[in-house]
């Protein structure tokens, strides 16, 4: 079970558009339906499915008010849209917004919707193209009347967009279209639009699902001898009632995100998805033809396609065991099964690791421990023996640790077992607590930023030497932290200007040979935009962070954003008061730390509640 909380359905009415203020943050979460939803019937009927079963629009009796958070949580409760012919003698105006409804209706095709345009403009328009997403409702106001045609406008304030290959993407600012309406066969109907849909922010969570694809990560060149490939999320958005199996499928071998694309690469090359259907039969196999032939001939390359598969349909149907991919007569050419494509995984490690208070020693504790941590062997179990180290990061595979000195000025490195040294790696600032956190990536190289004013940069440690790595994008901001991910390809920078901390998501593109790795850090993008003020992030699955911020006019809270800079309002985590650290792993299934100024540490329960398990501690932290 995955840990996002935006999995299980968007428990949002279709229907909000009827009320004035649905769609904006805070609005529409009880699904209530007013009294102006007469209009929103004449375009879409919705069908509210419940797990006790199906609840239908009564056809008689009074107009009432129905909260939904009566009857069930957000988990349980989903809205279907069907969509309504358009009737006739409407208005443009009226048309338009009966437009818009159906837009949203779970029907393949948008057979509906195109009834609102004319016979060319429903060939021609290109509903995929994109899907601008609105804060609030869109409003429709009247533009210019010809003498056979008409204008009307839409107006809102935009808050992400989906481009045409359903990659999310972050926005803000005011939109505009227009639309152009024309007479056919007595009635109106839209001549002219722009290509796409334009949604309000509770539909968008109500139609779209949040899926991943996965890609292999790019080998590293400057190693003598490459790992096994590990896979990578490439998160899109899917229409959740129309096939989102199939359809993930096909996006899957359309190839990745262009964001992600330097860095990762695919079995797909040139192959595409046959399948009509990918539903997983009653065992949990999913059979999918693809256009390749002679799948027997390349059984690597087919390998690949199905770990592919298996990754990007079981996060979507966790009981998706199996995958076996087909060529286009149906031979089958290989089959891969869950426990396989594991092998082909990051590095995790379940345990937490935290400092106690009063000498900076560093202990250990379990995922079955209730309370309390053990020392861990070597130097910085026994802090007596050496200076106070803080800042502690474990490599992945508990092995080897570093550890920034007392001061924040000096880096070191040391084993986790009885007769280790504390080694300097070179690494040092000029000024006080100039070193950041270090972290680990899955290769086993170590990352840090030095935050001097003067000479502000980040660095690599391979084999115990650093090694500059080049940050484009900056825009003049400077890198205070770093988390990286256990594939080495993406990472989460804490960022400031001066004024706000802010926390952006960039790619890891490497080079050069073994005696001169090279790095660099690009394709910079944000991921919290509405937080001003970010102080921890750390990894919380493969494709999601786990960010401790604040809004412009809010209290720090941590909160959990997909790296494509998309969240859902039911990701907000409860606040501890003091929170300073929080600590999640990109296991799923591994629980959430945090520590305060209090000097506890925290578990997150499954009750959305923390408890403290360790106290005179800080800085928990899972490897990495």
């Amino acid at each position: 079970m995955r840990r996002r909380t935006d999995r299980g359905g968007a428990g949002q009415a279709a229907a909000d558009r009827a009320v004035p203020g649905a769609g904006t943050p805070g609005a529409g979460r009880t699904g209530r339906a007013g009294p102006a939803c007469g209009r929103m019937l004449a375009a879409v009927v919705p069908l509210v499915l419940l797990l006790a079963g199906c609840a239908a629009m009564p056809d008689s009796g009074d107009a009432a008010e129905v909260n939904a958070a009566e009857h069930a949580d957000d988990q349980n409760l989903q809205v279907r849209v069907f969509p309504v012919h358009p009737q006739k003698g409407l208005e443009p105006q009226e048309l338009l917004r009966n437009f818009l409804d159906a837009t949203i209706g779970d029907e393949a095709g948008y057979t509906t919707a195109k009834e609102y345009l004319t016979t060319a403009e429903a060939r021609r328009w290109r509903p995929e193209a994109r899907v601008v997403v609105l804060t609030g409702n869109p409003e429709v106001q009247p533009g210019t009347a010809g003498a056979r045609t008409r204008q009307v406008t839409v107006h809102g304030s935009a808050m992400a967009e989906l481009d045409a290959n359903k990659t999310f993407r972050p926005m803000a600012g005011d939109f505009h279209a227009s639309f152009t309406f024309a007479r056919q066969n007595g009635e109106w109907r839209i001549s002219r639009l722009p290509d796409g849909l334009i949604l309000n922010e509770t539909n968008f969570r109500n139609v779209y699902e949040r899926v991943s694809r996965y890609y292999f990560a790019a080998a590293d060149p400057s190693r003598p001898s490459a790992r096994q490939p590990v896979l990578v999320p490439d998160p899109i958005y899917l229409r959740r009632r129309i096939d989102p199996l199939t359809e993930a499928a096909r996006a899957l071998a359309a190839g990745p995100s262009r964001w992600l694309a330097p860095v990762v690469s695919s079995a797909f090359d040139g192959v595409s998805v046959l399948s009509q259907s990918t539903a997983p039969d009653d065992g949990g196999t999913a059979e999918v033809k693809v256009s390749a032939r002679d799948l027997q001939s390349r059984p690597e390359t087919c390998r690949r396609m199905a770990v592919q598969l298996l990754r990007t349909l079981a996060d979507q149907a966790a009981g998706i065991r199996r995958v076996v991919v087909a060529d286009p007569g149906g031979t089958r050419g290989c089959e891969v099964t869950a426990g396989q494509a594991d092998a082909y995984s990051p590095e995790r490690a379940d345990d937490l690791y935290y400092q106690d208070v009063a000498n900076g020693r560093l202990l250990r504790l379990s995922r079955d421990e209730e309370s309390g941590g053990t020392p861990v062997p070597g130097p910085l179990g026994a802090p007596q023996q050496q200076p106070r180290m803080d800042r502690v990061a474990v490599r992945r595979d508990g092995g080897l640790a570093a550890a920034v000195g007392q001061g924040g000025r000096e880096l070191y490195e040391t084993g986790l077992a009885d007769g280790a040294k504390l080694l300097p790696t070179g690494v040092t600032s000029k000024v006080p607590d100039g070193l950041s956190e270090p972290t680990w990536d899955g290769y086993g190289d170590l990352w840090i930023a030095d935050r001097d004013p003067a000479a502000p940069q980040v660095l690599m440690v391979r084999g115990g030497r650093p090694y500059r790595v080049a940050v484009r994008g900056l825009g003049g901001r400077t890198v205070q932290g770093l988390r990286i991910s256990s594939d080495g390809i993406r990472v989460a920078l804490l960022l400031t200007d001066g004024h706000t901390r802010t926390v952006e998501i960039g790619l890891v593109r490497r080079s050069g040979g073994a005696e001169a790795p090279q790095a660099v850090i690009t394709a910079l993008r944000p991921v919290a935009p509405q937080l001003v003020d970010v102080t921890a992030v750390s990894w919380s699955d493969t494709d999601e962070l786990v960010v401790l911020g604040r809004e412009a006019e809010g209290v720090k809270h941590p909160q959990l954003v997909g790296v494509d800079g998309s969240h859902s309002e039911d990701t907000t985590l409860q606040g501890i008061d003091g929170m300073t650290t929080v600590a999640a792993s990109e296991d799923p299934q591994a629980p959430v730390y945090a520590d305060s100024k209090d000097h506890k540490i925290y578990r997150l329960g499954p009750n959305g509640q923390w408890r403290a398990v360790a106290r005179n501690a800080m800085a928990p932290a899972y490897p990495g």
